[in-house]
């Protein structure tokens, strides 16, 4: 079968097919983007509370040069880990706001 003689009168009912699944398409794919977001906004408030739970108290008395090798090892892991959720962040919003309209 080709375009010229056997589909030249189903124009119009191809381009509705071919319109059809694009629009399709592109709802599920925004239903994905839209709840990917929401998990990553979600991690990351999960990341925020993990490290606010698990920092370490200071100690006013003692300065930060007496600080041991373990907890500024521990206190810079969960630095790095609020970058993490940072990052997640970022993602959530952009998704949200750019991807998802």
């Amino acid at each position: 079968m080709s375009w010229g003689p056997d589909l030249w009168d189903s124009y119009n009912s191809v381009v509705g097919h071919v319109a059809k699944g694009t629009t399709e398409l592109v709802d599920v794919y925004g239903k994905f983007v839209k709840e990917k977001a929401e998990l990553e906004k979600e991690y990351a408030k999960g990341l925020r509370k993990l490290i606010s739970k698990y920092e370490p108290k200071k100690i006013k008395k003692k300065k930060e040069n007496e600080e041991s090798s373990e907890n500024s090892c521990f206190r810079i892991f969960l630095v790095e880990t609020g970058y993490q959720a940072g990052q997640h962040e970022l993602l959530a919003e952009h998704l949200s706001k750019v991807v998802v309209k």
